[in-house]
């Protein structure tokens, strides 16, 4: 008598496993019972096993050999996108695990720029350091198409740069420092300490070009435009590295134009100064992107951080 549907049920739910179901998709794709154990890492009489033990539970045929390999059944074909379906459900509840095992226990994972690095975590990190000495945090300097890139999947906790003109599905910006585009120079620079700098001095002074992708250079250029610097004295080392710009302000021969949150930390420690000149430049304020539902401990405990600082900052 032919098995019924309610039957077969029962047997494939107590019976068969998901390697039942990895053995017919590779076979199905491999059309080799040795190829096929080859790629699930077995022994070609243990894939025979497997076939034999499922078209047992079945009761039917699933697969033809011959001298060149095998060929699936009808039965075999039909089975196939339930197959399918079922591993991809399997794979989708281990990411899903995996992801909720890194997200309450694992490490936190930044992406940020160099103005959020600057000016969120140099001060932010020390402090949290004290007061979660546990967590741990790994962070990836992005910039142009890498900072777009870092909203897709789920590689990234906390994205933490400007505010964005775009928000991504999903995400939520949080503010937490205002931002402007100043004029920078090493502490011995002749107009490091003057009072009222003017369009003039700046114009007859020497200046550390920022790359032309940034927000800084298009800032810049706007000034050049506003104030008719036609000629200007240009070193032509460009990078988008702070440390490397910093190297070449601190001697005191330069200027540069940047955001505040890029040269937060040299400005704390005295090594560059910012001029007394209003670019006029306000900037979208820094901050950090994030999953607010998908958030785990550590995470929260990082986002905490970066909000402590905007309070003790306010």
């Amino acid at each position: 008598m032919a098995l019924n549907a309610q039957t077969l049920l029962r047997r494939l739910t107590t019976r068969a496993r998901v390697r039942h179901m990895q053995a017919l998709i590779m076979l199905n794709d491999l059309r080799s019972m040795s190829r096929a154990a080859q790629a699930m890492g077995m022994t070609q009489p243990a894939m025979t096993q497997l076939v034999a033990e499922l078209e047992a539970l079945l009761e039917t045929t699933l697969f033809l050999r011959h001298s060149r390999g095998v060929d699936p059944t009808p039965v075999a074909q039909d089975l196939m996108p339930v197959a399918r379906r079922i591993l991809a459900a399997m794979e989708e509840g281990a990411e899903l695990i995996a992801t909720r095992i890194r997200r309450d226990s694992g490490p936190v994972r930044v992406a940020a720029t160099v103005a959020a690095m600057g000016g969120l975590l140099d001060p932010a990190l020390p402090v949290l350091a004290r007061s979660h000495p546990n967590v741990q945090v790994q962070v990836d300097n992005v910039m142009g198409q890498g900072l777009s890139a870092s909203f897709s999947g789920t590689e990234f906790d906390l994205i933490l740069c400007r505010r964005l003109a775009v928000v991504h599905e999903g995400w939520t910006f949080v503010p937490c420092r205002h931002d402007a585009a100043i004029i920078v120079a090493g502490a011995r620079h002749p107009l490091a300490q003057k009072t009222g700098v003017t369009a003039a001095d700046l114009g007859a002074a020497r200046w550390l070009q920022n790359h032309v992708a940034t927000l800084a250079r298009h800032v810049f250029d706007d000034l050049r435009e506003r104030y008719g610097w036609v000629e200007l004295d240009e070193v032509q080392f460009i990078s988008r590295i702070p440390m490397l710009i910093w190297s070449m302000l601190k001697s005191g021969e330069l200027l540069c134009l940047t955001p505040r949150s890029v040269a937060a930390a040299w400005l704390l420690d005295g090594s560059i100064v910012e001029l007394d000149f209003d670019v006029g430049a306000p900037l979208e304020p820094i901050g950090f992107y994030w999953k607010l539902d998908e958030a785990g401990p550590s995470t929260r405990h990082v986002a905490q951080g970066l909000l402590d600082l905007r309070d003790r900052a306010d």
